[in-house]
């Protein structure tokens, strides 16, 4: 997965920030407040002060409560601090203030993988896909279809993957014996993934005709050696 990037700036938010003229009178010190809450949030995150930044930005959430910007931010700190639960319950709420949250998607797929939630990941994952349509994503959610046992499913994406030139130029790393890594183009780590689901499935003749196929191409690839010895 590509690394998370903070693509929400709090100081962005501000112009968002909405105010039910119901609710708040013209004449208040409100906006004067939110900027203030805005300044710590920014002294908190310079000096690495989870608690206060997670104090301000909830403070915003309270002038604000639909604004999934401000969620993001939130599931970011909880994300970052390893409160994978908090980020997932938090992202998937951002998710449903705005359905086009690519950042929101992201964290909610990531954190419910963390803390062992697969089917709720893999929810994620595909509306990530949806959203970036990137076959990085898409080998996400065929690796967790392949633990799932959606066997179909994850042959099919895998496919989808192999079809796809992209997969011939994207890669992954993948962990040798001497403890160094491996980089191995994502078409190849899509072929390891189909001799897998074979396997799975019983079919042995198929699974060893692929794993066989992939070290052609990867040599090295250590995993997969493993993985045919034990077929065998």
């Amino acid at each position: 997965m590509k690394k998370i990037i903070i693509a929400i700036s709090i100081l962005g938010c501000l112009p968002c920030l909405t105010f039910a003229q119901d609710n708040i009178e013209r004449d208040t010190l409100v906006p004067i407040e939110v900027q203030r809450q805005i300044f710590v949030y920014g002294a908190a995150k310079k000096y690495n002060d989870n608690l206060i930044q997670l104090s301000t930005l909830y403070n915003l959430l309270a002038y604000n409560p639909n604004n999934s910007a401000i969620l993001d931010s939130i599931a970011l700190v909880y994300f970052d601090a390893q409160q994978y639960i908090s980020a997932a319950l938090v992202s998937a709420d951002a998710l449903t203030l705005n359905p086009k949250d690519e950042l929101a998607a992201e964290i909610a797929a990531l954190s419910f993988e963390q803390i062992g939630a697969p089917e709720r990941a893999l929810k994620y994952y595909e509306t990530l896909y949806l959203l970036r349509n990137d076959i990085m994503v898409l080998y996400q959610i065929s690796f967790l279809q392949y633990r799932l046992k959606r066997f179909n499913e994850a042959m099919t994406s895998a496919d989808i993957i192999i079809a796809n030139d992209v997969a011939n130029e994207a890669k992954i790393l993948f962990p040798k014996e001497d403890e160094t890594e491996l980089e191995v183009a994502l078409k190849t780590a899509a072929l390891r993934l189909k001799a897998m689901v074979y396997e799975a499935q019983g079919n042995v003749l198929e699974a060893t005709k692929i794993y066989k196929e992939v070290l052609l191409i990867s040599p090295e690839f250590d995993l997969v050696k493993k993985q045919l010895q034990d077929l065998n």
